[in-house]
C-alpha cells in the first residue's frame, strides 16, 4: 500500500458519503413539514401522474355535489309551491262544490269571483317557482355532478356525469292543470260531420288511435281492440277507448304519465281526448276518416287548426308566401312569413319540411305535419295564431284557410277559463278539478322522484370523493412515523459522516513521521 499526500482517496469517499446523507436528511424534512411523500416529479414521476388525475376528479367531485345540493334546494322550493298550489285546487273545489248545489241560494257570482282569484294565484305561484310554458325549470334539466370515467389509450373522458331531470310535461298554472274551457284541453276529433259513436257502430270494426306527445317524444300505435257492433251508446264507447289507453299505457311510462282520457260532448256527441300536456292524434280506423289535429288547446273547436289540401299547382309562383302571427312569451305580437316558391310543387312532405325547418316557427312551438296530403299546422302551447296566404292555384278547397286559430271569440293569445256562475258549470268545474288534482300529484311525483334521484347521485359522488382522496393519498401522503425513522437515521449518518471526514483528512498527516529524521 502506497501513501500520498497529493490525493486523499479516504477523505473524497467521505465528501460524497456526506453529501449523500445531506440529501436524504434534506429530503426527509421535506416530507415530514409538507406531509407528502412526492412533492416533486422527481420524487415520483408515475405515482404523482395518477395522483394528480385522482385530485382532479375530488375537485370535479366536490362542485358536483354543490351542484345537486343546489338543484335538491331549488326542487324543495317548487316542491314547496307545488304543495300551496295543492291548498288552492281544495280551497277551489270547496267553492266549486258550494256553487253546484242547487241548495244554495246565494251570489255564485261572489263565489266565482274568489274561484277565479284562486286561479289568478295558482298562475302566480306556478310562474314563480318557474313551472309555465317558457319557466326557467319547465324543461329538461341536466344537472352535471362527474365521476363518470372511463380510460381509454390516451385520454379520459366523461361518461354519465350528468343527471337528468325532465320537467318538460311538468306545468303547474291553471290551464296545464286542466283547468280551462271547463277541462276540455282539445279539440275534437271528429268522423266528419257525424256523430263519431254511429260513425264507429256503422264500421263494425276496430278504432284505431295514434297519439304522438310533444312532451314525450313518444309515437304510440295501438288498435282499441273492441267490438264496434257492440257499442250502444256514448258511455260504452268511452269507456271502451279508455280501457284501451290504460292497456297501451302499461306498456310506455312516457304515454301513461301523459294521463290521456277519453270524453264525449253532450251537446254534439262527439269524442273529446283531454290531457295535461299537448299532444296529437289521428284515427285510423276504418270509416272515421278525421284529419290529425293537436290537442291541448284551450278552445271548444278546430282552434289552434290550419289546413290545406295540397294540389300540383297550389305552389307556383313568386307569390306563394305563408305568414303567421302569433304572440311570444312576453305577449308581443309577432309576425314571421316563409316564402314556399322553392319548395317542390305539390308535396305535401316538403311543404311540411320548409314549415319545421324554419327556426322561427318551432322556436315558438309552431310546427306541421302532414296527414294523407293534408298539411296541419299546429302550435304546441295550444295558443292563438293567425294564418294569412297568397298561394297561387289555392281555390276554396284547396287553401290555407285565413284567420285567427286557437281562439273563438277571445282576442289573439287569450284562452277561456273554467267558471261556477250556475251549478250545471260548477259541475263541470269539479271534474276538471278532480283532473287538475290528478295532474298536480303527477307533477309533485316527478318532483319528489327527481330530488330522490339527485340524492342518490349525491351519495355516489360522496363516496367516490371519500375513495379516490384515499387513493391519493395512498400515493401521495407522506408516512409519518417511517419518515420520523428516516430523519434520526439521517442524524446519526451525518454526524458519522463528519466524523469519519475529519479522521480521513487527517491521514496524510502521518506520512510526516518518514521525514524526521
Amino acid at each position: 500500500m502506497s501513501f500520498s499526500i497529493q490525493t486523499n482517496v479516504s477523505s473524497m469517499v467521505a465528501q460524497e458519503n456526506l453529501r449523500v446523507n445531506n440529501l436524504f436528511q434534506a429530503r426527509t424534512i421535506q416530507r415530514l413539514t409538507s406531509g407528502y411523500r412526492i412533492n416533486s416529479a422527481g420524487d415520483d414521476a408515475a405515482g404523482l401522474a395518477v395522483a394528480n388525475k385522482f385530485r382532479s376528479d375530488v375537485a370535479e367531485l366536490s362542485q358536483g355535489v354543490r351542484n345537486a345540493n343546489d338543484a335538491v334546494s331549488q326542487l324543495q322550493i317548487m316542491d314547496g309551491g307545488l304543495s300551496n298550489i295543492s291548498q288552492l285546487l281544495d280551497r277551489a273545489r270547496t267553492l266549486a262544490t258550494q256553487s253546484a248545489s242547487d241548495s244554495f241560494t246565494g251570489d255564485r257570482s261572489a263565489l266565482d269571483g274568489e274561484f277565479q282569484n284562486v286561479l289568478t294565484e295558482i298562475n302566480r305561484q306556478a310562474q314563480s317557482i318557474g313551472m309555465t310554458a317558457g319557466g326557467d325549470f319547465a324543461k329538461s334539466l341536466g344537472i352535471f355532478i362527474g365521476g363518470g370515467r372511463t380510460d381509454s389509450s390516451s385520454t379520459t373522458k366523461n361518461v354519465n356525469g350528468t343527471v337528468t331531470v325532465n320537467l318538460s310535461s311538468s306545468l303547474a298554472d291553471s290551464t296545464s292543470l286542466g283547468l280551462s274551457s271547463n277541462g276540455v284541453q282539445g279539440v275534437v276529433v271528429t268522423a266528419g260531420s257525424a256523430n263519431l259513436s254511429s260513425a264507429i257502430t256503422a264500421a263494425g270494426t276496430d278504432a284505431i288511435f295514434r297519439f304522438r306527445g310533444a312532451g314525450f317524444n313518444t309515437t304510440v300505435n295501438f288498435a282499441t281492440n273492441f267490438d264496434a257492433t257492440h257499442i250502444k251508446n256514448e258511455t260504452d264507447l268511452v269507456n271502451a277507448v279508455n280501457s284501451a289507453i290504460s292497456t297501451a299505457a302499461q306498456s310506455d311510462a312516457n304515454f301513461a304519465a301523459a294521463n290521456i282520457r277519453a270524453s264525449v260532448d253532450s251537446a254534439s256527441g262527439k269524442l273529446t281526448f283531454t290531457s295535461a300536456g299537448a299532444f296529437s292524434v289521428s284515427d285510423a280506423g276504418a270509416g272515421t276518416g278525421a284529419a290529425e289535429v293537436l290537442l291541448g288547446d284551450t278552445a271548444p273547436h278546430n282552434a289552434a287548426l290550419a289546413s290545406v289540401a295540397l294540389a300540383a299547382a297550389a305552389v307556383t309562383t313568386n307569390k306563394d308566401v305563408l305568414t303567421i302571427s302569433y304572440r311570444d312569451s312576453s305577449g308581443t305580437l309577432q309576425q314571421h312569413s316563409l316564402d314556399l316558391t322553392t319548395v317542390n310543387a305539390g308535396s305535401a312532405n316538403a311543404i311540411r319540411d320548409a314549415i319545421n325547418g324554419d327556426t322561427t316557427f318551432t322556436g315558438y312551438g309552431i310546427f306541421a305535419v302532414n296527414n294523407a296530403g293534408t298539411i296541419t299546422i299546429m302550435k304546441k302551447d295550444g295558443g292563438a295564431f293567425e294564418v294569412a296566404t297568397n298561394l297561387t292555384g289555392a281555390g276554396a278547397a284547396g287553401g290555407f284557410t285565413d284567420g285567427v286559430y286557437g281562439s273563438s271569440s277571445t282576442p289573439l293569445g287569450n284562452s277561456a277559463a273554467v267558471d261556477i256562475t250556475t251549478s250545471a258549470k260548477a259541475l263541470s268545474t269539479i271534474t276538471a278539478l278532480q283532473t287538475a288534482v290528478t295532474n298536480l300529484s303527477r307533477i309533485q311525483a316527478t318532483v319528489g322522484r327527481a330530488e330522490n334521484q339527485l340524492s342518490y347521485a349525491t351519495n355516489l359522488a360522496q363516496s367516490q370523493i371519500s375513495n379516490f382522496s384515499a387513493a391519493q393519498s395512498q400515493i401521495r401522503d407522506a408516512d409519518v412515523a417511517a419518515e420520523a425513522a428516516n430523519l434520526t437515521k439521517a442524524q446519526v449518518l451525518q454526524q458519522a459522516s463528519m466524523a469519519a471526514m475529519a479522521q480521513a483528512n487527517s491521514a496524510p498527516q502521518a506520512v510526516l513521521a518518514l521525514l524526521r529524521g
